[in-house]
């Protein structure tokens, strides 16, 4: 699946956007998988620059000749240390500009069209939104599985149905404004401070519709993403208990 998932990426007729993938100690040569690009450097490892100032490409995959993407980066993590962990350090390291628009795409579901990434750039243009989540396909065809809140289910967003699915998108200074409130981001850890094994869309969108409220969250009906039904591997498949009881904990939390 993970070919499909860069191929989608990398060839977005969007042409103002930068890719992180996060190798999470996979164990199936998905890291091998990632377009490659060797660049020029000298004996002590720096950069070589040509004469307009950038870095010498000796080798690099033929998708980097047709790819509007300004820049792909590449991180792999030195233990596991699933989903939640490496999103937060994603955004906070990397979309550091509060304007950014983050858009979270699994590893094994993939983009719906080369138009995803426009489509989702007009629409906070549009509607001057900080989140924006839906719609997607099942690799059954089926459309999925997303809803708009009621303006009323903000009142008490964690006793209402949880309805982001994907696509999954929002402002970066709307997830560094969590970090105002709660410096350790506790609301997305458990008792013991560990970050939430699974259910990580709970925990970090909950968090975010109560800060942004009724007015700046914009559900779109419009197909962008393909989520992967066809994997065995899948939480919910493989511990979809584990899931409702975070689920449960984190309705529990303060908002």
């Amino acid at each position: 699946f993970i070919e499909m998932c860069v191929n989608s990426v990398l060839t977005q007729d969007y042409d103002n956007y930068e890719v992180l993938f996060i190798d999470d100690c996979s164990t199936d040569n998905s890291y091998l998988k990632i377009p490659a690009r060797t660049l020029k450097t000298d004996e002590a490892g720096n950069l070589e620059l040509d004469s307009n100032g950038n870095p010498i490409v000796l080798e690099q995959h033929p998708i980097y000749d047709v790819t509007k993407c300004s820049n792909v980066m590449l991180w792999r993590a030195n233990s596991r240390a699933t989903a939640l962990p490496n999103i937060h350090n994603g955004i906070m390291n990397f979309c550091t500009d509060p304007e950014d628009i983050v858009v979270i795409l699994d590893g094994d579901d993939w983009l719906l069209t080369r138009t995803a990434l426009t489509f989702i750039n007009n629409f906070y243009n549009q509607h001057d939104c900080w989140m924006m989540y839906g719609s997607s396909r099942w690799t059954n065809g089926r459309k999925c599985c997303s809803s708009a809140y009621l303006e009323s289910e903000f009142k008490n967003l964690r006793a209402a149905p949880f309805r982001v699915s994907h696509i999954r998108t929002f402002r970066a200074g709307l997830y560094h404004k969590i970090g105002e409130q709660d410096k350790t981001f506790s609301c997305m850890k458990d008792k013991n401070g560990n970050w939430y094994q699974m259910t990580y869309d709970v925990a970090m969108f909950i968090v975010m519709l109560e800060m942004a409220g009724y007015e700046k969250v914009k559900h779109n009906i419009t197909p962008l993403y393909v989520y992967n039904r066809d994997n065995p591997i899948s939480d919910d498949k493989v511990n979809q208990q584990l899931q409702w009881d975070i689920h449960d904990e984190i309705n529990k939390k303060k908002p």
